[in-house]
């Protein structure tokens, strides 16, 4: 699977990289609650002590703890990237590499041509996507089930490889909120929101050794970006939300978060190479 984001705001993938429900359609991300500001005044405004602020600074800190232990993640993934939405159901692995097996619609990938299924197979292994596709009785796909696009380079619109990027962000956040409780699919959540700058990202080691993407480009470009989070009643996260700018987020839903999964590549001779077939996905 190929899109145009990496691995919180700057890629796409599942996404990887993969942040909605679980009806059948696409889904639009949550939309995520904005404070509304306070207006300026010219008179001095009394400093009031936030007595929650050092346990939500604590409950961001354990929620980006959350993954380590676990390498596998079963989650919905919406980005939406610069008027472009893609959805993204699954798994998502993580470890030396990232890696998915995830399913999206044809038609937002643009390729209704090489598939009439109305969703379809996308594989990341190894630094290449795979997706399913029809085969064709003459060209590169003759009898052929798979093509493969290689991963594009990493730059401020990049590839989101692994979703739990957003989560691992949580230990960054600034100026932290409680938005109070709202129903997740079903679930009753607290829904917390915070701030992200770049240099918080560049200097967490967590981020720097999941190497799914350089932090300084997972904003996207932006200087900072939003990151909000819902967490159940037992304290683990059930979804996340980063917002890079105006038409520009990732939300995962979480199904589960597990232990190690293996996600192996097609078989050669049952793959073609996108160049040879002469396109790729549009989301690519």
């Amino acid at each position: 699977m190929r899109t145009r984001v990496l691995a919180a705001c700057a890629a796409v993938a599942a996404t990887a990289v993969a942040l909605a429900g679980c009806s059948s359609g696409p889904a639009a991300p949550r939309r995520a609650v904005r404070p509304v500001p306070v207006p300026f005044s010219a008179s001095p405004v009394p400093v009031t002590p936030d007595p929650g602020r050092a346990a939500r600074t604590a409950l961001m800190r354990r929620l980006a703890a959350y993954g380590d232990a676990r390498q596998s993640l079963v989650a919905t993934e919406n980005v939406a990237w610069d008027g472009r939405k893609v959805r993204f159901d699954g798994l998502f692995t993580w470890g030396s590499r990232p890696a998915m097996d995830v399913r999206a619609p044809t038609a937002q990938l643009a390729m209704q041509e090489l598939s009439a299924s109305d969703t379809t197979e996308v594989l990341l292994v190894d630094g290449a996507f795979y997706y399913g596709v029809g085969p064709r009785p003459s060209g590169a796909l003759r009898g052929r089930h798979w093509m493969k696009v290689p991963v594009p380079r990493l730059s401020e619109e990049g590839l989101q490889a692994n979703p739990l990027d957003g989560l691992w962000m949580a230990a960054d956040a600034a100026g932290v909120i409680d938005l109070g409780s709202q129903n997740v699919d079903g679930t009753v959540a607290t829904h917390y929101q915070g701030t992200v700058d770049r240099a918080a990202l560049a200097a967490d080691r967590r981020l720097v050794l999941a190497g799914s993407a350089p932090p300084a480009v997972l904003p996207a470009g932006a200087e900072s970006a939003q990151l909000d989070v819902w967490v159940d009643a037992r304290g683990r996260p059930v979804g996340w939300v980063v917002t890079c700018g105006p038409g520009r987020s990732i939300s995962v839903d979480v199904t589960a978060l597990g232990g190690p999964r293996s996600i192996a590549a097609p078989p050669v001779a049952d793959t073609a190479d996108a160049a040879a077939v002469g396109g790729r996905p549009a989301a690519a």
